[in-house]
């Protein structure tokens, strides 16, 4: 899982790996940092972004605009991007059936669809219901920088997380599953 991280107070896009171990070595060429390990690349951080026509905004981002310049300095450098981001994993899935929860009041199982696969998750959302299409958070990064992974706890898998409008960075709402109301089943929430 490849994902891009800005900060704004270093003013510095990072390009990591969660899976990647530390490096064994940097090699700077201009604004760009390439993190080495074995003498292959791991990880890269381009300071001053916006100087490179990369638009980046705060945190992980899911979508970076500018993404292929990125990929241009680093072949420039030396050490080509070999795994780019492969989209963010946040994936419209519709919803099949819920029954409540054998062992949390107040929660729910929901059986998915997200067009290729069923999945299985628990929330305590109460306003999404079959056949409304939500939001999952299959794994990887959250918007807040944290890694969700799939488990499962009770016997029950838990595939991914249903998402608020507030984990979505798409408004304040948290206490409730965010609606998608015009993408479909498999699609990528932040990709066009």
């Amino acid at each position: 899982m490849i994902a891009c991280f800005y900060s704004s107070s270093l003013d510095c896009l990072f390009l990591t790996d969660s899976r990647s171990p530390k490096p064994e070595q940097t090699v700077k060429k201009g604004d760009l940092v390439v993190l080495l390990r074995e003498g292959k690349p791991i990880g890269y951080n381009l300071f001053h972004p916006a100087s490179y026509s990369i638009k980046a905004k705060e945190g992980y981002n899911p979508r970076l605009d500018g993404y292929e310049r990125l990929a241009k300095l680093a072949s420039e450098a030396g050490y080509p991007i070999e795994e780019g981001p492969t989209g963010s994993e946040y994936i419209v899935c519709l919803i099949e059936h819920s029954e409540e929860h054998p062992l949390y009041e107040s929660a729910r199982i929901l059986y998915l669809n997200d067009g290729a696969k069923k999945l299985t998750t628990v929330t305590r959302y109460q306003n999404c219901q079959r056949g409304d299409r939500i939001v999952l958070k299959r794994g990887g990064y959250r918007l807040d920088g944290t890694v969700f992974t799939p488990r499962v706890e009770k016997n029950i898998a838990i595939d991914g997380e249903v998402c608020s409008p507030f984990d979505l960075g798409s408004g304040e709402e948290s206490k409730a599953a965010y609606i998608e109301k015009s993408k479909k089943e498999g699609e990528d929430y932040f990709l066009a």
